[in-house]
């Protein structure tokens, strides 16, 4: 698939400790990796976002935003109030470092991975993140939780991911249970140049 050494290891993770330990030691040369194999999900979510709100102030939070390349995203495209979280410190001192990108970053752990009362914020985007070996299906409906009515969360399932059916069958049951509504379903690049691709989901919570 590649040989970058960091990609090989993000689909073998067995455990919270060897997520912690990978992310740590790519931090410095994560966004080197993204442009080296030209990271298409980032701009995709916002384009799908800006179909969808055209308040650019609204409050956003980009959970698993890492070094800030999903916050750079959202404040090119002109969205102000943008706070986000990770649980790599080193990867959350990278994305301190970006001016006038976030408001606020916090380092999460694992059992806690959404540091934020239900309502506080319009909506929540989760750019390469809901990924199988990295968080479960389940994410979708805790994160909708977060969210009021009319609230968007926005995210994106590559395609390793999508061969587990649990995580759009996590879609589909918020649909059915009268939780959310998804207003997009879209298949497009993830990572081109290792011929990775993803879905970009829009969900409206009910």
């Amino acid at each position: 698939m590649t040989d970058n050494p960091f990609l090989k290891r993000a689909y073998r993770l067995k455990n919270r400790q060897e997520t912690l330990s990978m992310y740590g030691d790519w931090a410095a040369t994560y966004d080197q990796t993204m442009k080296d194999h030209e990271y298409q999900s980032p701009r995709r979510i916002v384009e799908a976002l800006l179909r969808h709100c055209t308040d650019k102030s609204i409050a956003i939070f980009d959970v698993g935003c890492g070094t800030g390349l999903s916050g750079m995203a959202l404040a090119k495209a002109g969205f102000t109030q943008i706070d986000g979280s990770d649980v790599s410190p080193q990867m959350i001192e990278i994305a301190r470092q970006l001016n006038g990108v976030y408001r606020r970053l916090t380092c999460v752990t694992l059992d806690t991975p959404f540091p934020f009362a239900a309502g506080a914020y319009h909506v929540i985007t989760a750019m390469g993140v809901i990924a199988d070996k990295h968080a479960p299906p389940q994410t979708i409906g805790q994160l909708l939780d977060k969210l009021h009515a009319g609230g968007l969360l926005i995210f994106s399932l590559n395609n390793h991911t999508l061969e587990n059916p649990d995580y759009m069958q996590a879609c589909h049951d918020a649909v059915t249970h009268g939780i959310a509504d998804i207003l997009e379903d879209d298949d497009g690049p993830h990572m081109v140049g290792l011929g990775m691709t993803s879905k970009i989901m829009v969900l409206r919570k009910s």
